[in-house]
């Protein structure tokens, strides 16, 4: 009996790896699509966009402005960021609402606008610049920018007069407030305040002594006082601020019989970075000893009255190396443009206005009212253009009283334009003094409301009346906006 065996054939079981290869192929197949049309996507998107930012204009994607800087400096900035660069803006492009003449700068993508003078407090100002264009594309743009204006504040010394029968007086302050704001803020207080000058965000102050001779103090914005150091004993006059430096001045005069050195009139500039306190050479390069002087704005030159009259352009920190230059006699020191170029003097019969870049002295015509011929004493250059504001005064021989008015003068020097801008509203009011805020917006007129009436405080140096206020008034519209107690009104 024979058995048939199945014949033994070797088992065989596929390799895994055969069967996957293709399914990875096919992946790789899928990835490599995918990428690529994420890629043709993304170049498509990027060619839109670019498409897009050239062909439809320039647009805006950032401004910049400082609003408190812009109502206090000429020459300020507005900075339009956009997302191309930009062919060159021109001024007749750009509109300001309300109106301000500006110029304008194109700097790769960006447009830089300069206002030629300070804004106006407190405004809502709209800049519309037109026609913007890439460098090379037909298309253009419109670009807008809105921004409010800040105000500046301003300080006022407020003196409070001994009372009768009183030992003490309450102290002196000064208070901080604005012209389109009642509230007001104490600064500092001190029991006699006789002057100070704003020097940043920080104040000088001249304060009497027991004695009354004089203290000088650095105040910061919290109050704190910080003495200061003075020449010797004695009293500060004239004290003054550089507008575009640390550094303040005054004449001092010692006490008579004080130690050290004795000075009278003698002109000192205090650098308030380094502390020191020094003298100004004359032209025999001894200390100036002076009745009148002034810093120079945006310049290191300042101008010295010396008893004689004779004014002197010096700059200080040339030393002995240079000498002062002579620029004429007149008894009258008056005012400092804003432009660091131009002072007005006067003598007994006329006010002049002498360019020192130029070396040339124009007279200043007293701009009258109704075919009158006032004469004219005190005069403030305005911040924009080649006007000012003029204190006149007209003589009534009939009456023996004296009519007082403010003129603001703009417009050509030969065919100037003149208008009033305020006379006294009370019968025996008297104007003091003014200035101007630094965008040309108002006036700060010191008054005495009752000439008559009126009492002197009984400072040694600048005695006030106790009744003094200051009246704020609209430039352009003559409007009266505020009055407060207090002199010295100071931007």
């Amino acid at each position: 009996m024979s058995t048939d065996l199945p014949s033994a054939e070797p088992s065989y079981e596929p390799s895994a790896e055969p069967s996957a290869r293709p399914s990875v192929d096919a992946a790789g197949r899928r990835f490599r699509r995918t990428l690529a049309a994420l890629l043709t996507g993304l170049t498509v998107l990027c060619l839109a966009l670019v498409a897009v930012n050239v062909l439809n204009g320039p647009r805006l994607t950032g401004s910049d402005v400082d609003t408190t800087a812009v109502v206090t400096a000429a020459n300020q900035r507005l900075v339009l960021n956009t997302n191309q660069q930009l062919a060159e803006v021109s001024a007749d492009q750009v509109t300001v609402s309300p109106a301000s003449v500006v110029d304008v700068q194109t700097r790769n993508d960006t447009i830089v606008i300069v206002f030629a003078q300070p804004l106006a407090y407190d405004t809502e100002y709209t800049v519309d610049v037109s026609a913007v264009r890439g460098p090379f594309a037909d298309r253009s743009s419109n670009l807008a920018v809105t921004f409010r204006t800040d105000e500046a504040p301003l300080y006022l010394l407020s003196r409070s007069p001994a009372l009768p029968g009183e030992a003490t007086k309450a102290p002196d302050r000064i208070v901080r407030t604005t012209v389109g704001s009642a509230e007001t803020s104490v600064v500092f207080t001190a029991p006699y305040i006789q002057s100070f000058v704003p020097v940043g965000d920080e104040l000088v102050v001249a304060s009497l002594t027991d004695d009354l001779t004089n203290v000088l103090s650095l105040v910061d914005p919290d109050g704190r006082a910080a003495a200061l150091t003075l020449p010797g004993t004695g009293t500060v006059h004239d004290l003054q601020a550089s507008p575009s430096s640390s550094t303040v001045g005054f004449r001092f005069s010692s006490s008579p019989g004080a130690a050290g050195n004795a000075y009278d009139n003698t002109l000192f500039l205090l650098d308030l970075t380094r502390g020191t306190v020094d003298t100004v050479a004359g032209l025999d390069g001894k200390p100036v000893q002076a009745i009148a002087w002034g810093f120079m704005a945006n310049r290191a030159e300042i101008v010295a009255q010396l008893f004689d009259t004779t004014l002197l352009l010096i700059d200080p920190r040339s030393g002995s190396e240079a000498v002062p230059i002579p620029i004429g006699q007149f008894p009258n020191l008056n005012a400092f443009a804003p432009d660091g170029l131009r002072i007005a003097v006067s003598d007994q019969g006329s006010q002049y206005i002498l360019d020192l870049s130029t070396g040339t002295e124009a007279a200043i015509v007293p701009q009258g009212v109704a075919g009158t011929t006032p004469y004219t004493a005190e005069l403030h250059f305005l911040t924009g253009g080649e006007g000012y504001v003029q204190r006149a005064a007209e003589f009534d021989q009939a009456t023996g009283r004296v009519t007082q008015s403010l003129i603001l003068v703009t417009g050509d020097a030969a065919t100037p334009t003149s208008r009033v801008v305020y006379v006294p509203v009370l019968p025996n009011e008297t104007i003091v003094g003014f200035t101007v805020s630094p965008n040309d917006q108002y006036l700060a007129i010191q008054t005495v409301p009752n000439s008559k009436t009126q009492q002197s405080d009984g400072y040694p140096v600048d005695p006030q009346a106790t009744t003094a206020t200051t009246v704020f008034v609209e430039l352009t519209t003559g409007v009266i906006s505020r009055s407060i107690v207090g002199i010295d009104a100071t931007w």
